[in-house]
Protein backbone atom coordinates (compact mmCIF):
# COMPACT_ATOMS: atom_id res chain seq x y z
CA UNK A 1 0.00 0.00 0.00
CA UNK A 2 1.45 3.39 -1.07
CA UNK A 3 1.64 6.51 1.48
CA UNK A 4 -0.28 9.26 1.17
CA UNK A 5 3.15 11.23 0.01
CA UNK A 6 3.61 8.82 -2.37
CA UNK A 7 0.10 8.76 -3.60
CA UNK A 8 0.21 12.51 -3.66
CA UNK A 9 3.41 12.50 -6.00
CA UNK A 10 2.05 10.15 -8.48
CA UNK A 11 -1.18 12.06 -8.87
CA UNK A 12 0.35 14.82 -9.16
CA UNK A 13 2.76 13.50 -12.08
CA UNK A 14 0.02 12.08 -13.90
CA UNK A 15 -2.54 15.04 -13.48
CA UNK A 16 1.02 17.53 -14.99
CA UNK A 17 1.44 15.13 -17.44
CA UNK A 18 -1.61 14.89 -18.69
CA UNK A 19 -1.97 18.48 -18.70
CA UNK A 20 1.13 19.19 -20.52
CA UNK A 21 0.37 16.80 -23.51
CA UNK A 22 -3.36 17.78 -23.85
CA UNK A 23 -1.65 21.34 -24.14
CA UNK A 24 0.36 20.69 -26.39
CA UNK A 25 -1.73 19.24 -29.04
CA UNK A 26 -4.66 21.73 -28.43
CA UNK A 27 -1.88 24.57 -28.59
CA UNK A 28 -0.27 23.34 -31.81
CA UNK A 29 -3.87 23.61 -33.62
CA UNK A 30 -5.00 26.56 -31.90
CA UNK A 31 -1.68 27.90 -33.11
CA UNK A 32 -1.93 26.79 -36.56
CA UNK A 33 -5.84 27.73 -36.84
CA UNK A 34 -4.21 31.35 -35.47
CA UNK A 35 -1.34 31.52 -37.90
CA UNK A 36 -3.99 30.30 -40.97
CA UNK A 37 -6.18 32.89 -40.01
CA UNK A 38 -3.22 35.53 -40.00
CA UNK A 39 -1.99 34.49 -43.69
CA UNK A 40 -4.98 34.79 -44.57
CA UNK A 41 -6.15 38.21 -43.35
CA UNK A 42 -2.08 39.22 -44.91
CA UNK A 43 -3.47 37.70 -48.25
CA UNK A 44 -6.73 39.29 -48.38
CA UNK A 45 -4.87 43.32 -47.68
CA UNK A 46 -2.16 42.08 -50.48
CA UNK A 47 -4.83 41.26 -52.75
CA UNK A 48 -6.71 44.74 -52.51
CA UNK A 49 -3.75 46.80 -52.91
CA UNK A 50 -3.15 44.44 -55.67
CA UNK A 51 -6.37 45.14 -57.29
CA UNK A 52 -5.76 48.91 -57.43
CA UNK A 53 -2.59 48.27 -59.48
CA UNK A 54 -3.81 45.65 -61.83
CA UNK A 55 -6.50 48.36 -62.64
CA UNK A 56 -3.77 51.19 -63.54
CA UNK A 57 -1.57 48.40 -65.47
CA UNK A 58 -1.24 47.34 -69.35
CA UNK A 59 -2.45 44.17 -69.75
CA UNK A 60 1.15 43.68 -71.12
CA UNK A 61 2.96 44.55 -67.70
CA UNK A 62 0.70 41.92 -65.68
CA UNK A 63 2.56 39.02 -65.77
CA UNK A 64 5.88 40.52 -64.63
CA UNK A 65 4.18 42.20 -61.72
CA UNK A 66 2.73 39.02 -60.96
CA UNK A 67 6.25 37.52 -60.94
CA UNK A 68 7.88 40.34 -59.01
CA UNK A 69 5.26 39.96 -56.23
CA UNK A 70 6.01 36.25 -55.75
CA UNK A 71 9.98 36.64 -55.52
CA UNK A 72 9.46 39.69 -52.76
CA UNK A 73 6.59 37.49 -50.69
CA UNK A 74 6.62 33.96 -51.90
CA UNK A 75 2.81 34.64 -52.44
CA UNK A 76 1.51 33.05 -55.35
CA UNK A 77 -1.54 35.14 -57.70
CA UNK A 78 -3.51 33.98 -60.18
CA UNK A 79 -5.71 36.19 -62.16
CA UNK A 80 -9.15 33.96 -63.46
CA UNK A 81 -11.93 34.63 -66.35
CA UNK A 82 -15.49 34.71 -64.95
CA UNK A 83 -15.74 31.30 -66.90
CA UNK A 84 -12.63 30.28 -64.79
CA UNK A 85 -10.21 30.56 -67.67
CA UNK A 86 -6.70 31.14 -66.29
CA UNK A 87 -5.59 34.88 -67.54
CA UNK A 88 -2.56 35.81 -65.79
CA UNK A 89 -0.45 33.35 -63.11
CA UNK A 90 2.72 34.53 -61.29
CA UNK A 91 4.51 31.04 -61.52
CA UNK A 92 3.83 29.74 -64.92
CA UNK A 93 2.79 30.60 -68.30
CA UNK A 94 -1.19 30.31 -67.83
CA UNK A 95 -1.71 28.46 -71.15
CA UNK A 96 -2.89 24.64 -70.94
CA UNK A 97 -3.87 25.18 -67.16
CA UNK A 98 -7.20 24.03 -66.03
CA UNK A 99 -10.22 25.77 -65.67
CA UNK A 100 -10.66 27.24 -61.92
CA UNK A 101 -14.69 27.78 -62.36
CA UNK A 102 -15.06 24.88 -60.01
CA UNK A 103 -12.73 25.53 -57.13
CA UNK A 104 -13.99 26.27 -53.83
CA UNK A 105 -12.32 29.26 -53.14
CA UNK A 106 -13.68 30.58 -56.41
CA UNK A 107 -17.11 29.16 -55.72
CA UNK A 108 -16.88 31.19 -52.20
CA UNK A 109 -15.60 34.33 -53.94
CA UNK A 110 -18.56 34.50 -56.83
CA UNK A 111 -21.35 34.20 -54.08
CA UNK A 112 -19.77 36.50 -51.40
CA UNK A 113 -17.60 38.16 -53.02
CA UNK A 114 -14.90 36.60 -50.90
CA UNK A 115 -13.64 32.58 -50.83
CA UNK A 116 -11.15 30.81 -48.73
CA UNK A 117 -9.67 27.35 -48.75
CA UNK A 118 -6.94 25.32 -47.90
CA UNK A 119 -6.34 22.22 -49.92
CA UNK A 120 -3.59 20.03 -52.03
CA UNK A 121 -2.43 21.62 -55.01
CA UNK A 122 -1.81 18.98 -57.64
CA UNK A 123 0.38 21.57 -60.20
CA UNK A 124 3.02 22.16 -56.84
CA UNK A 125 2.45 18.97 -55.23
CA UNK A 126 1.93 20.87 -51.63
CA UNK A 127 -0.89 22.17 -49.19
CA UNK A 128 -2.38 25.89 -49.84
CA UNK A 129 -3.79 28.47 -48.47
CA UNK A 130 -6.31 29.96 -50.88
CA UNK A 131 -7.71 33.56 -51.00
CA UNK A 132 -9.78 34.94 -53.94
CA UNK A 133 -11.50 38.12 -54.91
CA UNK A 134 -13.94 38.80 -57.03
CA UNK A 135 -13.31 42.02 -58.64
CA UNK A 136 -15.56 43.67 -61.47
CA UNK A 137 -14.89 40.98 -64.38
CA UNK A 138 -12.56 38.81 -62.71
CA UNK A 139 -11.25 37.19 -59.81
CA UNK A 140 -7.78 37.64 -58.59
CA UNK A 141 -6.61 34.60 -56.30
CA UNK A 142 -3.12 34.79 -53.81
CA UNK A 143 -1.79 31.58 -52.74
CA UNK A 144 0.52 30.75 -50.26
CA UNK A 145 2.49 27.37 -48.98
CA UNK A 146 1.34 26.21 -46.08
CA UNK A 147 4.88 24.63 -45.61
CA UNK A 148 5.78 28.03 -44.65
CA UNK A 149 3.21 28.19 -42.07
CA UNK A 150 4.15 25.36 -40.49
CA UNK A 151 7.62 26.22 -40.20
CA UNK A 152 6.92 29.65 -38.88
CA UNK A 153 4.04 27.07 -36.50
CA UNK A 154 6.88 24.99 -35.46
CA UNK A 155 9.21 27.76 -34.09
CA UNK A 156 6.06 29.62 -32.43
CA UNK A 157 5.08 26.39 -31.02
CA UNK A 158 8.33 25.61 -29.78
CA UNK A 159 9.12 28.77 -27.62
CA UNK A 160 5.59 28.55 -26.57
CA UNK A 161 6.25 25.12 -25.65
CA UNK A 162 9.50 25.93 -23.84
CA UNK A 163 7.61 28.62 -21.68
CA UNK A 164 5.12 26.30 -20.36
CA UNK A 165 7.44 23.39 -19.86
CA UNK A 166 9.10 26.08 -17.28
CA UNK A 167 5.63 26.40 -15.53
CA UNK A 168 5.37 22.82 -15.40
CA UNK A 169 9.00 23.00 -14.20
CA UNK A 170 7.90 24.59 -11.67
CA UNK A 171 5.24 23.26 -10.56
CA UNK A 172 6.34 19.91 -10.39
CA UNK A 173 9.01 21.40 -8.06
CA UNK A 174 6.37 23.09 -5.79
CA UNK A 175 4.55 19.35 -6.30
CA UNK A 176 8.08 17.54 -4.76
CA UNK A 177 8.59 20.08 -1.79
CA UNK A 178 4.93 19.88 -0.78
CA UNK A 179 5.13 16.08 -0.89
CA UNK A 180 8.26 16.27 1.12
CA UNK A 181 6.69 18.45 3.89
CA UNK A 182 3.30 15.94 3.37
CA UNK A 183 5.91 13.13 4.17
CA UNK A 184 7.65 15.06 6.88
CA UNK A 185 4.28 15.40 8.51
CA UNK A 186 3.19 12.15 8.30
CA UNK A 187 6.15 10.81 9.82
CA UNK A 188 5.17 13.08 13.30
CA UNK A 189 2.16 11.94 13.32
CA UNK A 190 3.06 8.47 12.79
CA UNK A 191 5.07 8.84 16.07
CA UNK A 192 2.56 10.77 17.77
CA UNK A 193 0.62 7.66 17.19
CA UNK A 194 3.31 4.98 18.39
CA UNK A 195 4.30 6.88 21.29
CA UNK A 196 0.26 6.72 21.71
CA UNK A 197 0.50 2.90 21.88
CA UNK A 198 3.20 2.38 24.01
CA UNK A 199 0.91 4.36 26.55
CA UNK A 200 2.60 7.89 26.61
CA UNK A 201 -0.21 9.61 26.27
CA UNK A 202 1.19 12.72 27.55
CA UNK A 203 3.78 13.08 25.18
CA UNK A 204 4.09 16.34 23.49
CA UNK A 205 2.23 15.62 19.66
CA UNK A 206 4.43 18.19 17.51
CA UNK A 207 3.20 21.00 16.25
CA UNK A 208 2.21 21.14 12.31
CA UNK A 209 3.97 22.96 9.61
CA UNK A 210 1.51 21.50 7.01
CA UNK A 211 -1.91 21.71 6.05
CA UNK A 212 -5.06 22.96 7.61
CA UNK A 213 -6.47 18.78 7.27
CA UNK A 214 -2.80 17.93 9.47
CA UNK A 215 -3.71 20.48 11.86
CA UNK A 216 -6.94 18.98 12.42
CA UNK A 217 -6.08 15.46 12.89
CA UNK A 218 -3.32 16.54 15.36
CA UNK A 219 -5.93 18.39 17.41
CA UNK A 220 -8.22 15.21 17.13
CA UNK A 221 -4.89 13.09 18.47
CA UNK A 222 -4.65 15.20 21.04
CA UNK A 223 -8.11 15.12 22.34
CA UNK A 224 -7.80 11.04 22.08
CA UNK A 225 -4.42 11.57 23.86
CA UNK A 226 -6.15 12.86 26.77
CA UNK A 227 -9.07 10.67 27.06
CA UNK A 228 -6.88 7.56 26.96
CA UNK A 229 -4.57 9.43 29.67
CA UNK A 230 -8.13 10.06 31.69
CA UNK A 231 -9.14 6.34 30.99
CA UNK A 232 -5.90 5.25 32.26
CA UNK A 233 -5.61 6.65 35.10
CA UNK A 234 -9.10 5.89 35.98
CA UNK A 235 -8.01 2.21 35.20
CA UNK A 236 -5.12 2.92 37.24
CA UNK A 237 -7.05 4.09 40.00
CA UNK A 238 -9.80 0.88 39.93
CA UNK A 239 -6.93 -0.90 39.61
CA UNK A 240 -5.43 0.16 43.12
CA UNK A 241 -8.82 -0.19 44.53
CA UNK A 242 -9.23 -3.46 43.50
CA UNK A 243 -5.99 -4.64 44.63
CA UNK A 244 -7.00 -2.94 47.90
CA UNK A 245 -10.11 -4.60 48.28
CA UNK A 246 -8.41 -7.52 47.52
CA UNK A 247 -5.80 -7.22 50.30
CA UNK A 248 -8.76 -5.63 52.49
CA UNK A 249 -10.81 -9.27 51.93
CA UNK A 250 -7.29 -11.21 52.28
CA UNK A 251 -7.00 -8.93 55.98
CA UNK A 252 -10.65 -9.87 56.87
CA UNK A 253 -10.31 -13.63 56.39
CA UNK A 254 -6.74 -13.04 57.95
CA UNK A 255 -8.27 -11.66 60.69
CA UNK A 256 -11.55 -13.64 61.29
CA UNK A 257 -9.16 -16.90 61.08
CA UNK A 258 -6.77 -15.39 63.29
CA UNK A 259 -9.57 -14.53 66.12
CA UNK A 260 -11.12 -17.43 65.75
CA UNK A 261 -8.21 -19.59 65.98
CA UNK A 262 -7.75 -19.36 69.99
CA UNK A 263 -11.75 -19.78 70.80
CA UNK A 264 -12.16 -22.59 69.12
CA UNK A 265 -8.48 -24.28 69.84
CA UNK A 266 -9.71 -23.67 73.26
CA UNK A 267 -13.01 -25.24 72.84
CA UNK A 268 -11.30 -28.13 71.01
CA UNK A 269 -8.55 -29.06 73.88
CA UNK A 270 -11.23 -29.23 76.45
CA UNK A 271 -13.45 -31.11 75.12
CA UNK A 272 -11.09 -33.45 73.93
CA UNK A 273 -9.26 -33.60 77.34
CA UNK A 274 -13.27 -34.43 78.38
CA UNK A 275 -13.33 -37.17 76.07
CA UNK A 276 -10.55 -38.87 76.55
CA UNK A 277 -10.66 -38.61 80.53
CA UNK A 278 -12.99 -40.70 81.80
CA UNK A 279 -12.31 -40.81 85.68
CA UNK A 280 -11.05 -37.48 85.46
CA UNK A 281 -12.32 -35.33 88.52
CA UNK A 282 -15.72 -32.96 88.99
CA UNK A 283 -13.90 -30.47 89.75
CA UNK A 284 -11.86 -30.28 87.03
CA UNK A 285 -14.88 -31.23 84.59
CA UNK A 286 -16.40 -28.39 85.86
CA UNK A 287 -13.80 -26.03 85.13
CA UNK A 288 -12.88 -27.40 81.59
CA UNK A 289 -17.05 -27.44 80.81
CA UNK A 290 -17.01 -23.17 82.14
CA UNK A 291 -13.96 -22.74 80.05
CA UNK A 292 -16.04 -24.53 76.74
CA UNK A 293 -18.96 -22.06 77.80
CA UNK A 294 -16.49 -18.84 77.92
CA UNK A 295 -15.14 -19.85 74.96
CA UNK A 296 -18.05 -20.48 72.67
CA UNK A 297 -19.85 -17.15 74.35
CA UNK A 298 -16.65 -15.42 72.78
CA UNK A 299 -16.94 -16.71 69.67
CA UNK A 300 -20.90 -16.12 69.70
CA UNK A 301 -20.05 -12.66 70.64
CA UNK A 302 -17.67 -11.99 67.71
CA UNK A 303 -19.87 -13.57 64.88
CA UNK A 304 -22.71 -11.03 66.19
CA UNK A 305 -19.95 -7.98 66.43
CA UNK A 306 -19.53 -9.03 62.65
CA UNK A 307 -22.68 -9.56 61.37
CA UNK A 308 -23.54 -6.46 62.90
CA UNK A 309 -20.46 -4.62 60.71
CA UNK A 310 -21.23 -6.40 58.30
CA UNK A 311 -25.11 -5.17 58.08
CA UNK A 312 -24.13 -1.57 58.85
CA UNK A 313 -21.96 -1.96 55.76
CA UNK A 314 -24.61 -3.04 53.31
CA UNK A 315 -26.87 0.06 55.05
CA UNK A 316 -29.55 -2.29 55.66
CA UNK A 317 -29.62 -1.07 59.62
CA UNK A 318 -32.22 1.29 59.99
CA UNK A 319 -31.97 2.52 64.33
CA UNK A 320 -35.35 2.18 65.87
CA UNK A 321 -35.43 5.22 68.45
CA UNK A 322 -37.36 5.36 71.57
CA UNK A 323 -37.03 7.55 74.87
CA UNK A 324 -35.61 6.38 77.50
CA UNK A 325 -33.27 7.26 80.63
CA UNK A 326 -29.36 6.95 80.11
CA UNK A 327 -28.60 6.43 83.18
CA UNK A 328 -29.99 3.16 83.54
CA UNK A 329 -28.47 1.49 80.48
CA UNK A 330 -25.08 2.91 81.50
CA UNK A 331 -25.89 1.27 85.18
CA UNK A 332 -26.96 -2.35 83.57
CA UNK A 333 -23.69 -1.91 81.58
CA UNK A 334 -21.53 -1.36 84.59
CA UNK A 335 -23.36 -4.98 86.22
CA UNK A 336 -22.62 -6.73 82.76
CA UNK A 337 -18.56 -5.64 81.98
CA UNK A 338 -18.48 -6.08 86.53
CA UNK A 339 -19.40 -9.28 85.80
CA UNK A 340 -16.87 -10.03 83.53
CA UNK A 341 -14.35 -8.77 84.84
CA UNK A 342 -14.53 -9.09 88.43
CA UNK A 343 -11.92 -7.11 90.67
CA UNK A 344 -12.08 -4.31 88.26
CA UNK A 345 -13.69 -1.02 89.45
CA UNK A 346 -16.20 0.97 87.01
CA UNK A 347 -17.13 3.91 88.54
CA UNK A 348 -20.40 5.81 87.29
CA UNK A 349 -21.29 9.31 87.18
CA UNK A 350 -24.16 9.80 85.58
CA UNK A 351 -26.76 12.76 86.37
CA UNK A 352 -30.68 11.91 84.99
CA UNK A 353 -30.84 12.56 81.74
CA UNK A 354 -33.57 11.15 78.56
CA UNK A 355 -32.56 10.71 75.24
CA UNK A 356 -34.22 9.40 72.23
CA UNK A 357 -32.63 7.19 70.23
CA UNK A 358 -32.18 2.99 69.64
CA UNK A 359 -31.74 1.89 73.31
CA UNK A 360 -29.91 -1.65 72.26
CA UNK A 361 -27.31 -0.13 69.86
CA UNK A 362 -26.45 3.16 72.84
CA UNK A 363 -25.89 0.04 74.93
CA UNK A 364 -23.97 -1.63 72.42
CA UNK A 365 -22.29 1.07 72.46
CA UNK A 366 -21.19 1.73 76.23
CA UNK A 367 -20.85 -1.65 76.59
CA UNK A 368 -18.14 -1.71 73.86
CA UNK A 369 -16.16 1.84 75.10
CA UNK A 370 -15.79 0.90 78.45
CA UNK A 371 -14.88 -2.61 77.52
CA UNK A 372 -12.19 -1.12 75.35
CA UNK A 373 -10.94 0.99 78.44
CA UNK A 374 -10.63 -1.87 80.56
CA UNK A 375 -8.89 -4.01 78.09
CA UNK A 376 -6.31 -1.02 77.89
CA UNK A 377 -6.17 0.17 81.44
CA UNK A 378 -5.72 -1.61 84.86
CA UNK A 379 -7.02 1.73 87.01
CA UNK A 380 -10.05 2.61 87.46
CA UNK A 381 -12.32 3.36 84.22
CA UNK A 382 -15.17 6.09 85.10
CA UNK A 383 -18.38 6.48 82.65
CA UNK A 384 -19.50 10.00 83.01
CA UNK A 385 -22.49 11.63 81.37
CA UNK A 386 -24.03 15.28 81.59
CA UNK A 387 -27.08 16.39 79.82
CA UNK A 388 -25.08 17.27 76.90
CA UNK A 389 -22.01 14.78 76.82
CA UNK A 390 -21.10 11.00 77.59
CA UNK A 391 -17.61 10.19 78.52
CA UNK A 392 -15.34 6.77 78.58
CA UNK A 393 -12.18 7.64 81.01
CA UNK A 394 -9.31 5.29 81.93
CA UNK A 395 -5.68 5.98 82.98
CA UNK A 396 -4.54 3.40 80.44
CA UNK A 397 -1.39 3.04 78.19
CA UNK A 398 -2.99 5.39 76.06
CA UNK A 399 -2.98 5.79 71.91
CA UNK A 400 -0.47 6.85 69.71
CA UNK A 401 -1.23 9.55 67.06
CA UNK A 402 -0.83 6.83 64.03
CA UNK A 403 -3.15 4.03 66.25
CA UNK A 404 -5.67 7.24 67.20
CA UNK A 405 -6.63 7.78 63.38
CA UNK A 406 -6.54 4.50 62.65
CA UNK A 407 -8.60 2.63 65.76
CA UNK A 408 -12.06 3.70 63.87
CA UNK A 409 -11.21 1.69 61.18
CA UNK A 410 -12.84 -2.14 60.39
CA UNK A 411 -10.21 -5.37 61.14
CA UNK A 412 -7.97 -2.39 63.41
CA UNK A 413 -6.23 -3.53 66.65
CA UNK A 414 -3.71 -1.75 68.65
CA UNK A 415 -1.55 -4.64 69.89
CA UNK A 416 -1.56 -6.93 66.71
CA UNK A 417 0.50 -9.64 68.82
CA UNK A 418 -1.61 -10.50 71.43
CA UNK A 419 -5.47 -11.77 71.03
CA UNK A 420 -8.12 -10.19 73.37
CA UNK A 421 -11.41 -11.52 72.16
CA UNK A 422 -11.62 -8.78 69.31
CA UNK A 423 -11.41 -8.88 66.07
CA UNK A 424 -11.32 -4.91 65.46
CA UNK A 425 -14.87 -4.10 64.46
CA UNK A 426 -15.95 -2.67 67.75
CA UNK A 427 -15.22 1.26 67.60
CA UNK A 428 -16.41 0.81 64.05
CA UNK A 429 -19.34 -0.06 64.30
CA UNK A 430 -19.49 2.24 67.58
CA UNK A 431 -18.63 5.35 65.23
CA UNK A 432 -21.47 3.78 62.20
CA UNK A 433 -24.38 3.93 65.34
CA UNK A 434 -23.35 7.41 66.26
CA UNK A 435 -23.33 8.64 62.76
CA UNK A 436 -26.92 7.24 62.71
CA UNK A 437 -27.75 9.57 65.67
CA UNK A 438 -26.39 12.60 64.19
CA UNK A 439 -23.44 12.52 66.59
CA UNK A 440 -19.50 11.30 66.46
CA UNK A 441 -17.35 10.01 68.23
CA UNK A 442 -14.37 12.01 69.82
CA UNK A 443 -10.96 10.37 71.05
CA UNK A 444 -8.66 12.25 73.60
CA UNK A 445 -5.69 10.54 74.45
CA UNK A 446 -1.67 10.60 75.20
CA UNK A 447 0.55 7.98 75.72
CA UNK A 448 1.20 6.60 78.90
CA UNK A 449 -1.36 8.93 80.46
CA UNK A 450 -4.40 7.49 79.32
CA UNK A 451 -7.59 8.20 76.57
CA UNK A 452 -11.19 9.94 76.87
CA UNK A 453 -13.94 8.65 74.77
CA UNK A 454 -16.80 10.50 73.98
CA UNK A 455 -19.83 11.75 72.07
CA UNK A 456 -22.28 14.35 72.15
CA UNK A 457 -25.92 13.75 73.28
CA UNK A 458 -27.55 17.18 72.38
CA UNK A 459 -28.31 15.75 68.95
CA UNK A 460 -30.41 12.82 70.82
CA UNK A 461 -32.45 15.31 73.05
CA UNK A 462 -36.27 13.98 72.52
CA UNK A 463 -37.90 17.36 70.70
CA UNK A 464 -41.13 19.16 72.81
CA UNK A 465 -45.09 19.11 71.35
CA UNK A 466 -46.13 22.31 71.21
CA UNK A 467 -49.36 23.62 72.13
CA UNK A 468 -50.49 22.10 68.14
CA UNK A 469 -49.22 18.64 68.81
CA UNK A 470 -46.48 19.46 66.70
CA UNK A 471 -42.60 18.01 67.75
CA UNK A 472 -40.29 21.30 68.33
CA UNK A 473 -36.86 20.96 68.95
CA UNK A 474 -35.22 22.51 72.18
Amino acid sequence: MLKLSQLFFRRTALILTGTFLVAAILGYYLLRQMEIDTHARMLRNLLTVLEYDLRSLPPGKIPATLRQIHRKTGVRITVIAPDGRVLYESNRSPVGMENHAGRPEILAAKAQGWGEAVRHSATLGVDLLYVAHRDRDYYVRAAYSLQSIRQQLLRLWLKALGGFALILMGIFLFSLRLNERIGRESRRLSRSLEQMLEKKYDADIAPVECCAEFAEIRKMLQKVAKKLAKRERQKAKYTRKLKALTQRQSDIISAISHEFKNPVAAVMGYAQTLQEGQNIDPEIRRRFLSKIHDNAEKISLMIDRLALAIKLENRSFSPRKSRFELSSVAAAVRETLLQKYPGRTIRLDCTPVTIEADRDMIEHVLLNLVENALKYSEEEVILRCTSERLEVIDEGEGLSPEDREKITKKFYRVDRLSWNNSIGVGLYIVEYVLKLHDTALKIESREGKGSVFSFSLKEMHPRRENVSGTPSSR
